[in-house]
C-alpha cells in the first residue's frame, strides 16, 4: 500500500486522502504482522487438510496427474504465502503482478475444470478461517475472496482431468 502510494504520487507532496490512507494503514501495522505470522505458523496443516478433502472429492484427480496432490501441496502453501505477504501490505495489485497472473497459467495449462479450482478455493477459505483467529482472518478475508474470484476465471478445458467429482467432505 505504501509502495503503491508512493509511486502513484502525482504532486510533490501526499493529499490528504494519500496522507488519511497511510494513516489508516499505519494503525493497522501491528496486527497485519500478527496476523502474517499466525498465517506462516498454520499454513503446512491448513493445505494438509485442504489436501485431503479434495483426494476424497476427487478420487480419480491423481489418474491424471500422478504428483497432482503433492504439487498442489507446495503450490496452495506458496499461494498462501503470497496471500499473507499481500494482506501485510495492504494491497493486491503487487500479488496479482508478481503472482496471481502466473500462477492461473498453471492451472490453465494443466487442464484444471473451474469448478475443480471453485472447490479447493472454498476448501482453503474454510480451512484458512477455522485454523485462524477471527482477527486475523478479518484481515486475510479480503486477499483470500480476491483471489479465489481471480484464479476461478478460467476458462472450461477441452477434456477435464480432474475425474469424478464426489461431495467436497465436510471439515471435522
Amino acid at each position: 500500500m505504501l509502495a503503491r502510494l508512493t509511486l502513484e504520487y502525482r504532486t510533490p507532496y501526499p493529499t490528504s486522502d494519500d496522507r488519511q490512507q497511510i494513516e489508516n494503514y499505519l494503525a493497522t501495522v501491528r496486527a497485519r504482522r500478527n496476523a502474517f505470522e499466525e498465517i506462516r505458523r498454520v499454513v503446512v496443516a491448513v493445505i494438509d487438510r485442504l489436501i485431503e478433502r479434495m483426494r476424497q472429492a476427487y478420487p480419480e484427480f491423481a489418474r491424471y496427474h500422478g504428483h497432482g496432490f503433492e504439487k498442489g501441496h507446495r503450490d496452495l502453501v506458496l499461494l498462501t504465502q503470497m496471500a499473507a505477504n499481500a494482506m501485510f501490505l495492504g494491497e493486491y495489485q503487487t500479488l496479482d503482478e508478481m503472482f496471481t497472473e502466473w500462477y492461473r497459467t498453471i492451472i490453465k495449462a494443466s487442464h484444471l475444470s473451474p469448478t475443480f479450482v471453485r472447490d479447493a478455493l472454498a476448501v482453503w477459505r474454510e480451512e484458512l478461517q477455522a485454523a485462524l483467529s477471527d482477527e486475523a482472518y478479518a484481515l486475510l478475508r479480503p486477499v483470500a475472496d480476491h483471489l479465489a474470484e481471480y484464479l476461478t476465471r478460467i476458462p472450461v478445458p477441452p477434456k477435464d482431468e480432474t475425474g469424478k467429482r464426489l461431495p467436497v467432505p465436510p471439515r471435522r
